[in-house]
């Protein structure tokens, strides 16, 4: 498996088949809203935007909240010696 792949799936959100199922309905019906309300743009544009990102969330695994998180901050190792819960384990 790739690197590109791997970090990919690392990334991902979307627990099995069943998530990024209801995820592709979700873009079917935010598209066919987007195309029912071509006379008005703005509502027309948002909806299509919208449905292109929640159909790439369901064909990747990419969570789109994702964007709005932050990376956690390496924490420093405390003067016990004992892994917390904010450090990663060592194998």
């Amino acid at each position: 498996m790739s690197r590109l792949v791997r970090s990919l799936g690392a990334r991902s959100c979307a627990v099995g088949r069943g998530e990024r199922g209801i995820r592709a309905v979700i873009a079917v019906f935010l598209g066919a809203f987007a195309l029912n309300n071509l006379d008005t743009p703005v509502f027309a544009i948002l909806a299509g935007g919208s449905a292109a990102i929640v159909a790439i969330g369901a064909i990747t695994g990419w969570c789109p909240t994702s964007l709005l998180g932050r990376t956690p901050a390496e924490s420093e190792p405390n003067t016990l010696g004992y892994p917390e819960a904010r450090q990663q384990l060592q194998h």
